[in-house]
C-alpha cells in the first residue's frame, strides 16, 4: 500500500472517530456547565512518537500549546484560531494542511479541528 493510500485512510479513520465521538451519548454533557464549550483537535500524517507543533489562541488571551490529539475542555465561547507549524524529522520536513484555521466554540458544544500532516 503506498504511502499517500495509507495517509488518507489514517486521515478518513481519524475523522470517522472523531465524528462518532462528537455525537456524544446524550444524556449529561460530561461536565460541561452550558457555558462553556470543547474544542477537539485531531492530528494525522506525523510519524509514531513525533510532537506537532500546535498554538491554540482565543477569547480572554487564551493561549495552549498542542502537541498530540487532544481535548480541550471548559472553553469560553468564541472564535478560537488553530495555527499549526511545520515539523522536521530525520527524513523529512513535514508542513500541515491547513497551517492555520478559526473554528467558533459555542457554550455547550463541542468544536473540530483537523490538522493533517504531509511531506514535502
Amino acid at each position: 500500500m503506498s504511502v499517500a493510500l495509507r495517509s488518507a485512510l489514517c486521515q478518513f479513520f481519524v475523522a470517522c472517530c472523531l465524528g462518532i465521538a462528537a455525537c456524544g451519548g446524550g444524556g449529561d454533557d460530561e461536565g460541561n456547565d452550558g457555558g462553556t464549550g470543547t474544542l477537539m483537535i485531531s492530528i494525522s500524517g506525523l510519524p509514531s512518537g513525533t510532537s506537532a507543533a500546535i498554538t491554540v489562541l482565543g477569547p480572554g488571551e487564551f493561549r495552549q500549546t498542542v502537541t498530540q490529539p487532544t481535548t480541550l475542555s471548559n472553553l469560553a465561547p468564541g472564535s478560537y484560531t488553530v495555527s499549526a507549524a511545520n515539523v522536521l524529522t530525520s527524513s523529512a520536513l513535514l508542513k500541515p494542511q491547513p497551517p492555520s484555521q478559526t473554528v467558533g466554540v459555542a457554550a455547550g458544544a463541542r468544536a473540530l479541528a483537523m490538522v493533517a500532516y504531509e511531506a514535502t
